[in-house]
């Protein structure tokens, strides 16, 4: 099961949860564009604010979505964006737990992160 993330904006909490209702979504909004490629161009930063807002609009509502309307006040009452960029990444690593690199007994990165290296990574907490 996917875990949502969540974070508090004034008196209401946001639950984001990239269900798989949401990746369909977010792939239709982007013309078919696999979520492979929707979520480098979010993880690179080069999505903008429109895609920032397509994927809250999609994954929020704990995965059910909300309309987009909804989601620019609610992006607006966190303070902008890039307020939400955690709320986002966390929820990245909820849906994708093997994006996450393992860590070393020193709590660093092992030096394989940065290979592909299957059966080594680990699952971010629960929220």
């Amino acid at each position: 099961m996917i875990s949502s993330a969540t974070m508090k904006v004034g008196k209401k909490t946001l639950k984001l949860k990239l269900s798989t209702r949401a990746l369909v979504r977010l792939e239709a909004e982007q013309g078919g564009k696999p979520f492979n490629e929707v979520l480098e161009t979010i993880l690179g930063g080069s999505g903008g604010v429109t895609l920032m807002a397509s994927v809250m609009a999609a994954g929020l509502d704990d995965g059910k979505g909300l309309e987009l309307d909804e989601a620019y006040e609610l992006i607006d009452a966190a303070g902008g964006y890039r307020k939400l960029v955690p709320l986002l990444s966390e929820a990245v690593g909820c849906a994708f737990p093997e994006l996450v690199p393992a860590k070393g007994e020193d709590g660093e990165a092992s030096e394989e992160a940065g290979e592909a290296s299957a059966g080594k990574t680990e699952t971010p907490a629960s929220p």
